[in-house]
């Protein structure tokens, strides 16, 4: 017979499993928990010991439960003779399950609770979900020792001491298929067996893998539950899965061109697509996907104190964070007023109760932002939003914003875009834009009709309004174009302004943006429509309009992040207007002019990409690049599928006026541009899948230096 392990813990402990110290007669948690420990409960009854004679309360335990039972003595100390039952809130009706807790020819155990407890018969014991014991020692529930006067106290006593028992609440590190199918999981993004199986696109694990540690629960586990594998719907491409809708400004078409140019099936693409997780790019959100609603870690920002030693535990870093703010993020998308921002900064300082939560909201959201720009992800840059989410979410912003509102908002939109290195931001940021737009609409900052209106008497809060609606137009423009999706404002919608603003340095971006939103909006309005597709008349009429813009931009805009933004988004524009004609099987004979001004803006935009992602520079420009990383990554597919054409007449360049460098030089352009790519995969899943992407067109490209990716490197996304 084999050796049997010896026990050494006490019984309480194992059955409870937790650690048990060993020390004698009675164990820590025993004593903590106030219960007898089974070390000393020899010496708690004789045999044949009567049970009224025990002292204090005794653990009765066997391989299915617990439960602590007064005797005699504790009975007597907390009730009166007259009335021998002892009633306590949450308390129960055990009796001692020992070979001497009722005399010969008295009634069992068994049946004197099954009595107790309406008659349903527990034989003596209570069973684990339902036990009154809890494992925490601290936590101490009192029982009753003799039978209730009624059956209804009966029923409210057994219904309020009956609890179940906590389970460990433990990270489920396997897929949520793994974990249901009992397998053994690799933990990969998608796992080993999900991609066997062909659900490599439905691996879903229940918390994230990423850099936040768990912090954020995933959204995307599927409510309706498992996938059916018989299910007789069609399968979506994988770049066809977040949204089933999207418009041609979206680089979904110019995958499918690539497709039509080089058959998926027989290329290197083929092992790169099949298995992209495209719910893992939840695991590398700094913020959570719904952020600012809801988000559990605000909650513990809910008291002013707290939001208060949050600040000032940062009070020498302030004025450095507001800095880096204002040189690398208010400058390309301007939203403070500086001037009135710095003075009831000043105010803070003097009064930190003063100010209202939309203001602190305001304010949190620049310290977030301005800490975030460090370059090195910090975490108290989060607690920042954090805790600016905290703020707003105790205003009436629903129906009574104010000015500070549309700023706070405006800057959440800011920060979903440059904190989340991941394709779904922009989906994120596009919901959260249309909740900003009618926060807007509501303050009425697009109409401005009102003359009575104290506020639009000032005209210095005047043009504050003015700019900030502009500011609020760029951002949805930027949005609704990389995601594909209809923008939520018109160009009547800038009639408010109605005169001309004699806006100068440094207000130039906005001058800028005055002359050619409007522009843009029709554009894009056409583009992202079925109904109303664009004329190649209306788009040389618009190509002329948007490049004399450019020009003017170059010329009027002193900072340079403010000249290579907003030349990244006119030619965004222009790649997005010329496309259907660009890519037309006889684009180069029949509509030239588009296709060569893709071409020049797709390799345009490449060079901002290596500018702004230069290691050399001093700041963390990436972050300032971040919003357009789907604008840079059409731009890398156009360009590919410009040089995947077999009839591309590129020495006939010279002849439409537009410069296009030699064939192998772009080609060098396109490697240098994935290399940058290389660099950053590591933050996060989805640009991980657009460099293997990139990486497997410049084999199909046969570009200098590429080599062609192994299944399994293209597998281990």
């Amino acid at each position: 017979m084999p050796h049997m392990r010896e026990v050494k813990t006490c019984d309480r402990c194992r059955h409870f499993k937790r650690r048990c110290d060993l020390v004698k007669p009675s164990c820590t948690r025993c004593v903590q928990a106030g219960v007898r420990c089974s070390f000393d409960v020899a010496g708690t009854t004789a045999p044949g010991s009567d049970g009224s004679t025990a002292p204090s309360s005794v653990l009765t335990n066997n391989t299915v439960g617990y439960a602590r039972v007064p005797t005699s003595g504790s009975i007597n100390s907390s009730a009166s003779p007259s009335n021998p039952t002892m009633q306590t809130p949450g308390s129960m009706l055990v009796t001692r399950d020992t070979s001497a807790s009722s005399p010969a020819g008295g009634p069992s155990p068994a049946s004197s609770v099954s009595q107790n407890h309406g008659g349903v018969a527990v034989n003596g014991l209570i069973s684990p979900t339902t036990t009154v014991e809890s494992p925490e020692p601290n936590q101490i529930i009192t029982t009753d020792s003799t039978p209730a006067q009624n059956s209804t106290e009966d029923t409210a006593s057994n219904q309020e001491g009956q609890r179940i028992v906590r389970k460990r609440k433990r990270n489920c590190l396997s897929c949520l298929r793994c974990h249901r199918l009992k397998v053994k999981c690799d933990k990969e993004l998608p796992c080993g067996r999900c991609k066997s199986s062909g659900n490599g696109r439905e691996c879903y694990y229940s918390y994230n893998k990423g850099p936040n540690g768990g912090k954020f629960p995933c959204p995307t586990a599927p409510a309706g539950g498992p996938i059916d594998p018989d299910s007789k719907k069609p399968q979506l491409a994988p770049w066809q899965i977040t949204h089933k809708v999207r418009g041609s400004s979206h680089w979904r078409e110019l995958m499918a061109r690539i497709g039509s140019l080089t058959p998926i099936s027989q290329s290197p693409l083929a092992k790169i697509l099949e298995g992209v997780a495209t719910n893992a790019c939840l695991a590398n959100f700094s913020l959570p996907g719904n952020f600012p609603f809801g988000t559990p870690g605000a909650t513990k920002y809910y008291a002013r104190d707290t939001i208060t030693r949050l600040i000032s535990g940062e009070k020498d870093n302030v004025e450095e964070y507001l800095g880096r703010y204002v040189d690398m993020l208010d400058v390309v998308n301007p939203v403070l007023d500086l001037s009135t921002f710095q003075e009831e900064v000043h105010r803070y300082w003097q009064d930190p109760n003063a100010v209202g939560l939309c203001w602190l909201a305001q304010f949190l959201m620049v310290l977030g932002l301005g800490c975030f720009t460090s370059g090195t992800d910090p975490p108290i840059a989060i607690e920042f939003m954090m805790a600016a989410e905290a703020c707003i979410m105790q205003t009436p912003f629903m129906f009574r914003p104010t000015i500070s509102t549309i700023r706070a908002f405006t800057l959440m939109v800011v920060a979903k875009q440059i904190c989340n290195a991941t394709c779904w931001a922009m989906d994120s940021s596009y919901t959260l834009m249309g909740h900003l737009v009618r926060l807007a609409f509501i303050l009425g900052l697009p109409q401005e009709r009102n003359d009575n209106d104290e506020e639009l008497r000032d005209p210095v809060e005047k043009e504050i309004r003015r700019k900030l609606w502009l500011t609020i137009l760029y951002l949805d423009i930027k949005v609704s174009m990389c995601t594909g999706m209809p923008p939520l404002t018109r160009p009547e919608e800038l009639g408010g302004l109605k005169n001309m603003p004699h806006w100068r340095a440094p207000d130039s971006l906005q001058m800028v943006l005055y002359q050619g939103l409007p522009v843009v909006l029709n554009i894009l309005a056409q583009m992202n429509s079925k109904r109303d597709p664009i004329s190649y008349p209306d788009v040389l009429r618009y190509n002329a309009q948007l490049r004399e813009l450019m020009g003017h931009a170059n010329r009027v805009c002193q900072a340079p992040l403010q000249r290579i933004t907003i030349d990244i988004f006119l030619r965004r524009c222009l790649m997005v207007m010329h496309r259907p004609f660009a890519l037309h099987a006889d684009g180069p004979t029949m509509f030239p002019e588009s296709y060569w001004s893709s071409l020049e803006c797709s390799l345009a935009l490449l060079f901002h990409y290596r500018e702004l992602w230069d290691p050399e520079t001093p700041q963390p420009l990436d972050l300032v690049g971040r919003p357009f990383v789907l604008d840079i990554f059409s731009a890398t597919l156009t360009t590919c599928v410009h040089m995947l054409r077999q009839d591309a007449p590129l020495s006939e360049a010279a002849a439409t006026g537009c410069l296009i460098p030699p064939r192998q030089l772009i080609l060098e352009t396109l490697v240098s541009c994935v290399d940058i790519w290389a660099g950053e995969q590591e933050k996060s899943v989805c640009w991980r899948t657009g460099y293997h992407i990139l990486k497997a067109l410049m084999v199909i490209l046969d570009a200098p230096g590429a080599k062609a990716e192994s299944p399994e490197a293209g597998q281990t996304q």
